[in-house]
């Protein structure tokens, strides 16, 4: 069995850890604190494939609209869930365990599954080895025991608030303030215009010229999706159009608009147009 040590600072990202775990397993569950829907995004072409393969359980504690906004993106995924929310302590595990018919892997430190998995600074150890191997052989069953505590259920669509994740209060009046000066927002490398025609709580309005031309309305950029970009940013120093696109990244599909919205931003500069780049500016 080889054990990896996971983290911020390390040659092993929190993010590329986790789909590494998942991608190519016959089986997953995943045990988390909270969940929030980037999170769930973030790792969704590894839950595709997994459908109801995989299961998560998670507390409802912490979360509220946001929570419920993640386990309905998780139901829309067939991964199957449940709540556990214990009459004494909290659940708190961040462990998240895959097998196949011969190999498993686990990947077991603090992180959630949240944006946090490219934001914040996290550590882990990533397990990997045969099926039967000792450790990896406990992780499962921890992780089984979990999903069927005597105080876990069901997640049902049916208690599930209406509202979704909401914008930072800070974020949400700073990008109010730049439509209000300007509601266009050239996309970066080719000037072509994304106008907003709305900034609320849940999500930015935005036409292309080419949604416009074809008649279409504008189309929501979730807030937790604008916030996953914004969040990573902070963290890192930098954020490229490439990344906030690719799969292999945060898989940001309107990410000319958010790149071009973000980069009016106090405290975010251009670093490049092509390809498009932009980084956190430096305090004078």
């Amino acid at each position: 069995m080889r054990a990896t040590i996971v983290g911020h600072s390390t040659d092993h990202p929190m993010l590329d850890a986790l789909r590494y775990t998942l991608t190519g397993a016959e089986e997953a569950i995943l045990c988390s604190a909270f969940i929030r829907r980037a999170g769930v995004h973030l790792v969704e072409p590894q839950l595709t494939v997994l459908a109801d393969r995989a299961r998560l359980v998670a507390t409802s504690t912490f979360g509220g609209p946001s929570t419920n906004e993640a386990f309905s993106a998780l139901a829309n995924l067939e991964t199957r869930a449940r709540v556990t929310n214990p009459s004494r302590g909290t659940f708190h595990p961040k462990l998240y365990v895959a097998r196949s018919r011969r190999s498993a892997c686990a990947l077991i430190g603090s992180a959630n599954l949240t944006g946090g998995l490219v934001s914040n600074v996290e550590a882990a150890v990533l397990l990997e080895g045969a099926r039967d191997d000792a450790a990896l052989r406990d992780a499962w069953r921890t992780a089984s025991a979990y999903w069927s505590h005597e105080a876990s259920e069901l997640w049902s669509p049916m208690a599930a608030e209406t509202s979704q994740e909401e914008l930072d209060r800070e974020l949400l009046a700073a990008i109010r303030d730049e439509v209000a000066r300007d509601p266009v927002f050239p996309t970066i490398a080719t000037g072509k215009p994304n106008r907003v025609r709305d900034v609320t709580p849940t999500g930015i309005w935005v036409e292309t010229e080419a949604s416009a031309a074809k008649g279409r309305p504008a189309q929501l950029i979730p807030a937790w999706m604008f916030q996953l970009a914004v969040d990573h940013l902070e963290a890192h120093g930098r954020l490229t159009n490439a990344y906030l696109l690719s799969s292999e990244g945060l898989n940001v599909k309107r990410s000319s608009a958010v790149c071009a919205i973000l980069s009016r931003l106090p405290g975010v500069e251009l670093v490049s147009r092509l390809p498009v780049e932009l980084g956190r500016r430096q305090q004078r």
